[in-house]
């Protein structure tokens, strides 16, 4: 088990995104510790963290993607709808106290998502934002 690295793979080719994604990652990274996996209340707040920053950013890059009438828009929303019910459902497990869950569990679902999700999906936007958005404004 490894924290996620950012890679140039990840790039979207959007700054602002690309940062968005660097916070992300540096947030579920948190749960890398050995000290933050074995402790609930401090699991519970990372959870907070990444709840906030994630909706924050879903609503940035799903703006983006409406102005830009990506084909495959509401597909790509029900990925960040389900990740968000996912990590919500987990820190709701943590706040309840005796979760059968461990640390280890939610940052290696939440590093495996991130990561497939930026890798596959998220530069697929990035790809026809820089092209394919340029035909649709033509």
């Amino acid at each position: 088990m490894e924290p996620i690295q950012w890679s140039r793979w990840m790039s979207v080719g959007n700054d602002a995104l690309d940062e968005d994604h660097r916070v992300l990652i540096a947030i579920v990274n948190k749960l890398y510790d050995d000290e933050s996996r074995q402790d609930p209340a401090l699991i519970e707040a990372i959870l907070d963290e990444l709840i906030a920053y994630t909706r924050h950013h879903f609503a940035e890059e799903e703006a983006q993607m409406e102005k830009l009438n990506y084909p495959t828009f509401a597909a790509h929303k029900a990925l960040h709808d389900r990740l968000t019910r996912q990590v919500e459902s987990y820190r709701d497990e943590f706040r309840a106290g005796g979760s059968r869950i461990s640390g280890e569990e939610v940052f290696l679902f939440c590093s495996d998502w991130l990561g497939k999700h930026i890798l596959k999906e998220d530069t697929r936007f990035g790809e026809y934002a820089g092209t394919g958005a340029e035909m649709v404004a033509g």
